[in-house]
């Protein structure tokens, strides 16, 4: 595992909810970052969904996972966003809030996932783990394989999965 977007990574209690943060510096232009993010045709590419939709407009949106066909369609909402900086997007009963800053030719990046259930935390950084991996080689114009739904396994998401639920032991109250 990067140790470094491991260590950028935490999990905090929120007001009724827990928040996932990840953080990483994207050797990318801040607009092909957002573009990567919004467009409906980019987000297969490193995204566990696809979406009917650019998601550059507030309003509904219907989010199907990849990958896995039993999984129900969850219906979707941008929220908020203000390109190119900020997309905020309900994902069922959770928040995506993706903060973006930078000039030149490098982004930071910040996605905080706001949800209920505590014991989902470790699943749900290492999956985000593999996606933010594939949206840097997507970026990069690398044509990598999918590493979301049943394909993450083959991409370490179990030891990933390991790791966080060690990092995240000691924040259940936190």
């Amino acid at each position: 595992m990067n140790s470094d977007a491991f260590g950028n990574v935490r999990l905090i209690r929120g007001e009724g909810d827990w928040i996932l943060v990840l953080e990483r510096t994207m050797d990318h232009r801040l607009e092909d970052v957002f573009a990567a993010l919004t467009e409906a045709e980019q987000i297969p590419s490193w995204a566990p969904f696809t979406t009917d939709r650019d998601l550059v407009t507030t309003g509904r949106v219907r989010l199907a996972h990849i990958d896995m066909p039993e999984a129900p369609q969850r219906q979707g909402e941008v929220l908020e966003v203000s390109a190119p900086r900020l997309l905020v997007l309900r994902w069922g009963d959770d928040i995506l809030r993706w903060e973006l800053s930078g000039d030149g030719e490098h982004t930071g990046l910040i996605l905080r996932h706001h949800f209920a259930d505590r014991k989902e935390a470790p699943s749900y950084a290492a999956g985000w783990h593999l996606c933010l991996d594939g949206l840097a080689g997507a970026l990069a114009g690398e044509k990598l394989p999918s590493m979301v739904g049943r394909n993450a396994m083959k991409h370490g998401w179990q030891t990933l999965y390991e790791q966080y639920a060690e990092a995240f032991r000691d924040t259940s109250t936190t």
